[in-house]
């Protein structure tokens, strides 16, 4: 392809033809430049309304460095095909734009630091101030504490009053019938408040044991060999099934039990009434 060749043919056709010479199919240009097969045919039809203008000048000069093709005659084609050319100018707008950004920017900057540089010089301007009057007043004597004692030492402790004899005596009264009663009450302690009552079976026996209130202190049968031991409250009325198989003692006191018949039943009182 001669060079009025290139120049006549569009960008998209230079880059048709230059796939078809080095026998490239559609889908390794799209691998290779990391696009889709629907991109690479819209640039070699010349179809770039439908992309924003950096990427279809950025797409086109990557297919022609990927076809190794001249990039001038290639871009020039795209600029004319695309009514593009206005473009070219935008890197030196972009760049004047960023650099009064840039100044701004910097401005910005410097009035930020003149801020904190006098926000820090006021601060060390406070606490200098207030040292200094914190020294001053520490300076300063500090007057004792006065310390006034009015109260006497007759206010404080005051002396007890003494007793009358008439009080006296009464509290000698007072005296006595404790000692009497602590003694009574020591002699009424040493009186059993309860009775006890133990019964050996020497064989099987049915047994009714009431207390003097009226409680039922014990009821059944017992068996042979069993010891059973009451307490309660004398005089107890005491059942018998068969009084010949049993031991009583009251009170640790054995009860006579010969009177009464044996294999019969007996019921009788312990201990016995007047």
């Amino acid at each position: 392809m001669t060079t009025e060749d290139q120049v006549s043919a569009s960008a998209g056709q230079m880059l048709l033809q230059g796939r078809e010479q080095r026998q490239l199919s559609v889908q390794q240009v799209a691998l290779q430049l990391n696009l889709k097969p629907e991109q690479v045919i819209k640039l070699e039809q010349d179809q770039f309304d439908n992309m924003p203008e950096t990427f279809a000048r950025g797409y086109v000069r990557a297919y022609g460095r990927l076809l190794k093709l001249p990039e001038s005659p290639l871009m020039a084609a795209y600029a004319q095909q695309s009514g593009r050319e206005q473009s070219i100018t935008k890197p030196m707008r972009t760049f004047s734009n960023r650099t009064a950004k840039q100044a701004t920017e910097n401005r910005f900057m410097w009035l930020t630091y003149g801020i904190i540089l006098l926000l820090v010089v006021l601060l060390f301007i406070w606490w200098w101030q207030t040292a200094r009057v914190t020294v001053s007043n520490a300076e300063q004597p500090v007057p004792e504490p006065e310390v006034v004692i009015s109260a006497t030492v007759t206010d404080v402790i005051a002396e007890p009053p003494q007793p009358t004899p008439e009080q006296f005596s009464e509290m000698l009264e007072l005296l006595v019938p404790a000692e009497e009663n602590t003694a009574e009450s020591a002699a009424i302690e040493l009186v059993p408040v309860v009775d006890l009552l133990e019964m050996r079976f020497s064989e099987n026996c049915w047994v009714d044991v009431l207390d003097a209130d009226g409680n039922r202190v014990a009821f059944g049968t017992k068996q042979a060999g069993y010891i059973m031991q009451l307490s309660g409250k004398a005089p107890f009325t005491v059942t018998l099934g068969n009084p010949s198989v049993v031991k009583i003692n009251f009170n640790q006191q054995a009860v006579d039990m010969s009177a009464l018949a044996a294999g019969r039943v007996a019921k009788f009182t312990i201990p016995e009434s007047d």
